[in-house]
Protein backbone atom coordinates (compact mmCIF):
# COMPACT_ATOMS: atom_id res chain seq x y z
CA UNK A 1 0.00 0.00 0.00
CA UNK A 2 3.08 2.31 0.90
CA UNK A 3 4.14 1.73 -2.49
CA UNK A 4 0.90 2.88 -4.64
CA UNK A 5 0.91 5.94 -2.45
CA UNK A 6 4.41 6.62 -3.21
CA UNK A 7 3.09 6.10 -7.28
CA UNK A 8 0.44 8.26 -6.83
CA UNK A 9 2.12 11.31 -5.42
CA UNK A 10 4.98 10.89 -8.27
CA UNK A 11 2.26 10.93 -10.42
CA UNK A 12 0.45 13.97 -9.29
CA UNK A 13 4.17 16.06 -8.94
CA UNK A 14 4.53 15.26 -12.32
CA UNK A 15 0.99 16.79 -13.58
CA UNK A 16 1.13 19.47 -10.81
CA UNK A 17 4.71 20.56 -12.16
CA UNK A 18 4.65 21.19 -15.87
CA UNK A 19 1.35 23.50 -15.24
CA UNK A 20 3.04 25.31 -12.63
CA UNK A 21 5.85 26.04 -15.60
CA UNK A 22 3.78 26.79 -18.48
CA UNK A 23 2.28 29.96 -16.53
CA UNK A 24 5.25 31.24 -16.42
CA UNK A 25 5.91 30.94 -20.28
CA UNK A 26 2.29 32.15 -21.00
CA UNK A 27 3.08 34.71 -18.49
CA UNK A 28 6.30 35.80 -20.66
CA UNK A 29 4.32 35.85 -24.06
CA UNK A 30 1.45 38.19 -22.38
CA UNK A 31 -0.81 35.07 -22.57
CA UNK A 32 -1.07 35.67 -26.06
CA UNK A 33 -0.60 32.81 -28.62
CA UNK A 34 1.98 32.48 -31.33
CA UNK A 35 3.45 36.00 -30.24
CA UNK A 36 6.25 36.44 -32.11
CA UNK A 37 9.31 37.31 -29.30
CA UNK A 38 11.50 38.89 -31.40
CA UNK A 39 9.39 42.00 -31.58
CA UNK A 40 8.95 41.69 -35.46
CA UNK A 41 12.37 41.64 -36.14
CA UNK A 42 12.43 38.41 -37.93
CA UNK A 43 13.84 37.87 -41.75
CA UNK A 44 10.67 36.75 -43.12
CA UNK A 45 8.47 40.30 -41.28
CA UNK A 46 11.49 42.30 -42.64
CA UNK A 47 11.28 41.12 -46.34
CA UNK A 48 7.60 41.28 -46.21
CA UNK A 49 7.73 44.67 -45.39
CA UNK A 50 10.42 45.98 -47.73
CA UNK A 51 8.84 43.98 -50.24
CA UNK A 52 5.30 46.16 -49.42
CA UNK A 53 7.09 49.14 -49.81
CA UNK A 54 8.00 48.46 -53.19
CA UNK A 55 6.07 50.76 -55.88
CA UNK A 56 3.79 48.33 -58.08
CA UNK A 57 5.63 49.08 -60.94
CA UNK A 58 7.39 46.75 -63.73
CA UNK A 59 10.44 49.44 -63.79
CA UNK A 60 10.52 49.56 -59.46
CA UNK A 61 10.64 45.61 -59.66
CA UNK A 62 13.15 45.53 -61.61
CA UNK A 63 15.42 47.64 -59.89
CA UNK A 64 14.47 45.06 -56.95
CA UNK A 65 15.60 42.44 -59.05
CA UNK A 66 19.19 43.77 -59.74
CA UNK A 67 19.71 45.10 -56.34
CA UNK A 68 18.65 41.91 -54.99
CA UNK A 69 20.34 39.54 -57.05
CA UNK A 70 24.09 40.89 -57.06
CA UNK A 71 25.55 37.85 -56.79
CA UNK A 72 24.48 35.94 -60.07
CA UNK A 73 26.49 37.40 -63.40
CA UNK A 74 23.29 37.35 -65.25
CA UNK A 75 21.11 39.48 -63.24
CA UNK A 76 21.24 42.67 -65.75
CA UNK A 77 19.91 40.28 -68.53
CA UNK A 78 17.36 38.01 -66.38
CA UNK A 79 15.77 40.99 -64.68
CA UNK A 80 15.57 43.11 -67.98
CA UNK A 81 13.78 40.23 -69.67
CA UNK A 82 11.33 40.37 -66.76
CA UNK A 83 10.87 43.66 -67.26
CA UNK A 84 10.20 43.98 -70.60
CA UNK A 85 7.46 40.84 -70.42
CA UNK A 86 5.76 42.83 -67.46
CA UNK A 87 5.54 46.29 -69.73
CA UNK A 88 3.82 44.42 -72.43
CA UNK A 89 1.52 42.40 -70.32
CA UNK A 90 1.34 43.59 -66.75
CA UNK A 91 1.96 41.09 -65.36
CA UNK A 92 5.83 40.57 -63.46
CA UNK A 93 7.24 37.12 -62.98
CA UNK A 94 10.62 36.97 -61.06
CA UNK A 95 13.58 35.58 -63.19
CA UNK A 96 14.84 33.65 -60.69
CA UNK A 97 12.04 32.74 -57.99
CA UNK A 98 9.29 32.21 -60.44
CA UNK A 99 6.77 34.54 -58.64
CA UNK A 100 4.03 36.03 -60.86
CA UNK A 101 2.73 39.61 -59.76
CA UNK A 102 -0.06 40.65 -61.70
CA UNK A 103 -1.46 44.14 -61.80
CA UNK A 104 1.62 45.69 -62.16
CA UNK A 105 1.83 49.65 -63.45
CA UNK A 106 3.45 50.03 -66.98
CA UNK A 107 5.76 52.34 -66.09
Amino acid sequence: MKSFAIVLSLAISTIVLPSGLTTASAGKMNGKCCQSSDGGRSYRYRMSMRRAAIPHTCSAYAASCIRNSSTRPDRSQMCGAAKSQCLQNGVYVGPYSGRQIAGMQKI
